[in-house]
This record gives structure tokens, C-alpha cells and sequence, in this order.
């Protein structure tokens, strides 16, 4: 026996070895990057015995007031809007094992725009929407990002989910539901149409604490369940569908609960900020490439979502001379990313 076959068996566990020492370093850093851009984001600094006094309420007031009223409803708000688009892009893009399949290019954020912006204006119209108080923006927009979603997946679906059906469908219910969002502004009051302005640019500074608590224990519920869900079936599904099926997965059934969980996370996190766009596309197919796993993975998506709003939001109230809302960021930088994936797939096509 040769040196080369005694060496050749080896190399998938050298190989394993490295991707774990490499998820292990990639945990770290993205980890340590979201604690100190939350540190910066609450204004505390390191001062380990004032975070103390924080917690327990003993702070004076002035710095209470910064963090429980100014800062402190900003950092949840970019926490769950990085955790719960990451999650639903992640998923979405798994299941339909396409880059371009993520809520907001498929129509499922704009459905959740059109019922959030249906539910700011049209308060006067219907007073009874008041009723709701703070779980009317919510309610508005999940409602909305289900319906589209359902427009979308019945539309599309012939005997089977295609991506490549469900982005061209997803493109042109986006246009029409982006048009259904122009009438209702034209339609709208002055201090409504202001309203319904901000929260569609992408804006965390409207979160508060009663719009955050019913979002966060949704996104909490729901990502908790998708990621569950994700670490026993996204795997098996990844070996395409006729060994996910002889392997006894139900692939039909557990894509569509999947892609279900995934449209209502995506509709109830739209509901925090606003249609902040480019994450969901961004943060898992960011994290797939530095994790160098071969399929966007949900956890990982989410700490790399959380990462992103957090810095989205740090260079929207500092780099430019006027702030700037975080959609807007993300926007700018994730419209180069995504030309940058499509060069890519161009070219893997080519080959």
C-alpha cells in the first residue's frame, strides 16, 4: 500500500475539521461584533457597573430615559428585524434552493406593506381598526404578508414548488402590490400620508415598546420553530427532492410548512421597522458564504441579520451629514450585492 492511500482517507476529516474551526471562528467574530455594536447602539460604553444599574433600575434618570425611551425600543427593534428576516430569508431561499427567493423580491414583504400601510391610513375610514391599539400594525401587516404568500404559492404551484415559477410570479404580484401601496397613499390624509412616508423607508425610530413586545414573542415563537424544524429537515432536503422522499421525509407537507412559517415571520418583522429591504437576501447568502456551509442555514442567517441592522443603523446616524433610516443603508449596499450574486450565477451558468 502507498504513502498517497494511507493519506487519502484522511482528508475528509481534515476537511470537517477545518469547517468546524472556521464556523467556531466565524460564532465568535459575529458575535463579538453584535455585543459591541449593541453596546454602542444603547450608549452605556464597557462601564460594567453602569450596565448593572441599568438592569436594576437604580440608574439616574437621565440615563433610564435613554435607554428604556430612546435607545433601548431602537437596539430590540434592529434585533428582531435582523433575526427575523435572516431567518425567513434563510429558509425560503433553503427550501426553494434559489438565491433570488427571499420575502421581499417575492412579493411577501410588499403584501405586508400594503396591509401596514392599509391599517395607518385607514384609520379614519374604518375607526374600528383602532380598537386594535398597538396590535393593529402587526395584525395588518402578517395578514397581509399571508395573503401574498398564498397568492403567490397558488399561483405558481403545478404538481410541485418551482423557484424558478414562484420568482416570476413573486416579481409580478410585487408590482401590483407595490401599486396597490401607491393608491392608498394617494388617497391618504397629510398626517397619515407623513406616517405611512417613514415607515416605508425603513425607519427604526418608531419602534416602541408596545409595538415590540407582540412582534419579538412572534418572531421568537416562530424562528425558535423554524430553526427546530430547519436542523432536521433542510439537510435532507438539500439532497433534492427523490432522496428527501426515500430518506421518508414528507417534502411537499414540510416545504410548505416551512415556506408558511417563513411568510408569517417575514410579515410580523416587516411590521417593526418598515419594508427594510436587502436583508433577507443578504444576511443568509452572507452567512452561508463565510460559514461555508452549502445551503443558507437559519441560525447563522440570523446572528448575521442582527449583525447588519445593527451596523446598517450605526452608519445611518454617523457617516452622513443628516441620519439616515436604516432601509435606506441596506438598500445601498445590498443593491451592489445582489449584482454581485447575479454575476456570479452567470458565470457558474457559463461553465
Amino acid at each position: 500500500m502507498t504513502v498517497s492511500e494511507f493519506i487519502r482517507p484522511a482528508a475528509p476529516a481534515v476537511r470537517a475539521t477545518g469547517l468546524h474551526w472556521r464556523s467556531l471562528l466565524c460564532w465568535g467574530v459575529l458575535s463579538a461584533a453584535g455585543l459591541l455594536l449593541l453596546v454602542n447602539a444603547l450608549g452605556l460604553g464597557l462601564d460594567l457597573r453602569l450596565w448593572w444599574l441599568v438592569i436594576s433600575g437604580q440608574a439616574d434618570s437621565g440615563t433610564m430615559f435613554l435607554v428604556r425611551d430612546l435607545r433601548g425600543p431602537r437596539a430590540l427593534a434592529a434585533i428582531v428585524v435582523g433575526v427575523g428576516f435572516g431567518i425567513s430569508g434563510a429558509v425560503t431561499q433553503a427550501v426553494l434552493r434559489n438565491v433570488l427567493a427571499s420575502p421581499d423580491i417575492i412579493g411577501v414583504t410588499s403584501g405586508a406593506s400594503l396591509g401596514a400601510v392599509a391599517s395607518i391610513v385607514g384609520s379614519n375610514a374604518v375607526p374600528a381598526i383602532l380598537l386594535l391599539g398597538p396590535w393593529r400594525l402587526p395584525l395588518s401587516a402578517t395578514l397581509g404578508a399571508l395573503l401574498a404568500g398564498a397568492v403567490v404559492l397558488a399561483v405558481s404551484y403545478r404538481g410541485g414548488i418551482s423557484s424558478f415559477r414562484l420568482v416570476l410570479v413573486g416579481l409580478g404580484v410585487n408590482a401590483g402590490l407595490g401599486a396597490g401601496v401607491s393608491w392608498l397613499l394617494l388617497r391618504a390624509e397629510l398626517p397619515d400620508l407623513n406616517s405611512a412616508m417613514v415607515w416605508l423607508t425603513g425607519s427604526l425610530s418608531l419602534a416602541t415598546w408596545g409595538l415590540l413586545s407582540p412582534v419579538a414573542l412572534v418572531v421568537l415563537v416562530a424562528g425558535a420553530a423554524l430553526i427546530g424544524l430547519c436542523a432536521r429537515w433542510l439537510d435532507v432536503l438539500a439532497l433534492g427532492d427523490d432522496v428527501a422522499a426515500a430518506l421518508g421525509l414528507p417534502v411537499r407537507a414540510a416545504s410548505l410548512l416551512m415556506l408558511a412559517l417563513s411568510v408569517l415571520l417575514a410579515g410580523a418583522t416587516v411590521s417593526v421597522a418598515g419594508p427594510v429591504g436587502f436583508i433577507a437576501f443578504v444576511a443568509p447568502q452572507l452567512a452561508q458564504r463565510m460559514f461555508g456551509t452549502t445551503h443558507p442555514t437559519p441560525g447563522r442567517a440570523a446572528l448575521t441579520g442582527v449583525v447588519l441592522m445593527l451596523l446598517a443603523d450605526l452608519i445611518g446616524q454617523n457617516l452622513f451629514p443628516v441620519l439616515l433610516p436604516v432601509g435606506l443603508v441596506t438598500s445601498i449596499a445590498g443593491a451592489p450585492f445582489l449584482v454581485w450574486i447575479l454575476l456570479v450565477l452567470s458565470r457558474k451558468g457559463a461553465r
